[in-house]
């Protein structure tokens, strides 16, 4: 095995035991071909994170994710994972539509990658917004009142103002969703953002991580069958693409 960085060493652990289950440090160890003490550093790191616990010398990844964190606070996590998953959206978008662009962190790798387009965005987070506001792109906020926590709008108002339109796509993140036949959130006012920007569109995309599909999170916004296109990464488990790939269109890149 070739000698790894350790952000490439704790990216492979985590595959590793989200494929797993239970792994004990000594088989981690002597996979990466380290030391005991090295993989304690990686497995205390990834504790940290919140992305594995730790149980009688075990490490494992939670099942359940109900947490909802500041965008910013995940900006650089699968970082490499995302860009490559927003690039090849991207490359299936027409120039010059009509886009709904969701909350969270791969999203807004989105936003930064068509800073250079003329699509007309509709949104309601204020990083896309910021992140857009100096380009050329047309942004249209949807109002609604502000959750100042994840920097987006909630309300009657926003849905109200989905309502009223049509997009050619709808870009949507989602929550881990390992126990779910759908793409999920862990806020009933984002289920009902997400579930009219579905509506109100022609095409729909699910941007996701591989690491989603290790973990659950609390509310379903949508069955995977309402959804065109689900993108994810490469070392997404076979067995689950193979289940979700009966569901709705699955590419890994």
């Amino acid at each position: 095995m070739k000698k790894l960085s350790v952000k490439e060493r704790q990216s492979q652990i985590l595959e590793s035991i989200s494929k797993n289950g239970l792994v004990k440090t000594s088989q981690l160890a002597e996979q990466f071909n380290v030391s005991s003490e090295t993989i304690r550093r990686d497995l205390n790191a990834l504790t940290e994170t919140g992305e594995i616990t730790r149980w009688l010398g075990n490490a494992m990844v939670p099942k359940n994710d109900f947490s909802v964190f500041p965008v910013s606070s995940r900006l650089e996590d699968y970082k490499d994972e995302k860009i490559q998953i927003c690039e090849k959206t991207l490359s299936m978008i027409d120039d010059s539509s009509v886009l709904f662009l969701d909350t969270g962190s791969t999203i807004l790798h989105f936003a930064h990658l068509i800073k250079d387009k003329e699509f007309t965005i509709i949104t309601n987070s204020l990083p896309v917004v910021n992140t857009l506001l100096d380009t050329n792109n047309k942004i249209i906020f949807t109002g609604g009142y502000i959750d100042a926590k994840v920097s987006c709008s909630y309300g009657p108002e926003t849905t109200a103002f989905l309502q009223t339109i049509r997009v050619d796509y709808a870009i949507l993140g989602t929550s881990g969703f390992e126990r779910h036949n759908g793409p999920t959130t862990n806020n009933f006012e984002d289920q009902d953002v997400k579930q009219h920007a579905i509506q109100c569109a022609s095409h729909t995309f699910v941007l996701s991580d591989s690491h989603k599909a290790t973990y659950s999170s609390m509310i379903k916004y949508a069955n995977w069958q309402d959804i065109d296109f689900l993108i994810t990464s490469t070392n997404l488990n076979p067995d689950v693409f193979d289940s979700l790939s009966k569901m709705t269109k699955v590419l890994k890149v």
